[in-house]
């Protein structure tokens, strides 16, 4: 009985981000959920008191694995090593989010919820100074702003593009636009 609770509660969480996206967050309601799945409002609402705790559901599994990703890349030992796992854990956190992604990129009302702006601006600081920005001229972290803006943003903005074809290409990008501000070898 628990995995069909849990079964179900996981369905919610996917069709509340498709609906979140197609309707926006505050064009879809809990009704709209439950009708989706078959369900009544009552059921979606026993799982998720307020849309908002859908929102913050529909969001953690990516907090979670931000968290996991920070704390493994800020162990890494070296600047060097550090820095391209960096890369590689950034851009493979993109696409696997990308949905969510998409859904703040389009929603300015989803992505300033307390629930997710509050988590979304520690993280950005741990990201910037796991790419070092302490040690970068002003200039330099500007630029490394913009860059991670920009490939999070293109993980957002290709949906027809394959999971292995997006990731190949942000990559690609990542390590050109970031190669800039990769740490130099000490000669």
């Amino acid at each position: 009985m628990r995995a069909e609770s849990e079964q179900t509660r996981e369905r919610m969480i996917r069709t509340a981000l498709e609906l979140f996206t197609e309707h926006g967050y505050e064009g879809a309601s809990i009704q709209m959920i439950a009708t989706a799945m078959g369900l009544s409002k009552a059921a979606v609402s026993y799982h998720f008191r307020t849309k908002e705790d859908l929102l913050a559901a529909v969001a953690e599994p990516a907090f979670t694995d931000l968290q996991r990703f920070l704390d493994e890349a800020e162990a890494e030992p070296g600047r060097a090593a550090r820095w391209r796992m960096a890369v590689r854990g950034y851009v493979s956190l993109l696409v696997k989010h990308r949905g969510l992604l998409s859904l703040l990129e389009q929603d300015p009302i989803a992505a300033a919820s307390p629930v997710v702006s509050e988590k979304m601006d520690r993280f950005a600081e741990r990201i910037r100074l796991l790419f070092g920005e302490e040690s970068m001229t002003p200039e330099d972290q500007v630029y490394l702003a913009v860059a991670l803006g920009g490939l999070r943003n293109a993980a957002a903005w290709f949906p027809s593009f394959s999971d292995t074809e997006l990731n190949q290409y942000l990559l690609s990008a990542a390590e050109r636009i970031l190669g800039r501000t990769a740490p130099r070898a000490r000669r």
